[in-house]
């Protein structure tokens, strides 16, 4: 008896990463990868709306960048700060991302309060 329910508790235990990795949830810190195309989507969508941030909308030049234009500058403790140069702009906007995906803040100068990165991540 005491087998049979050691064999199935193996059995559930090895299966419950499958169990839980459903499509629509993601349940891993997003990639550094993922953090960079986040970026850039979201510099996109504040060309079509204000940002919730003390930013004003981005102009146009802004949505037309290349992949390229985003990368990591910083890779914190919770998140993840991307740059976005705009060369047309000479301008560089600095996104803070946390693990789960979402954006901290976004400002033109890359300074950021850390504290708030560790504590929104948990």
């Amino acid at each position: 008896m005491y087998q049979l329910l050691f064999i199935a508790s193996v059995v559930l235990w090895i299966l419950s990463p499958w169990a839980q990795a459903h499509e629509g949830h993601e349940h891993m810190p997003v990639s550094i990868k993922k953090a960079v195309e986040i970026a850039l989507a979201t510099t996109r969508a504040y060309t079509l709306a204000p940002p919730p941030f003390d930013l004003s909308q981005l102009d146009q030049s802004w949505r037309e960048l290349p992949a390229s234009a985003a990368q990591i500058h910083e890779n914190g403790r919770g998140y993840y700060v991307v740059r976005v140069e705009n060369p047309a702009r000479a301008k560089t906007l600095y996104l803070r991302i946390l693990l789960n995906g979402n954006i901290d803040g976004a400002n033109f100068s890359g300074d950021f309060v850390s504290s708030a990165a560790t504590s929104s991540a948990n």
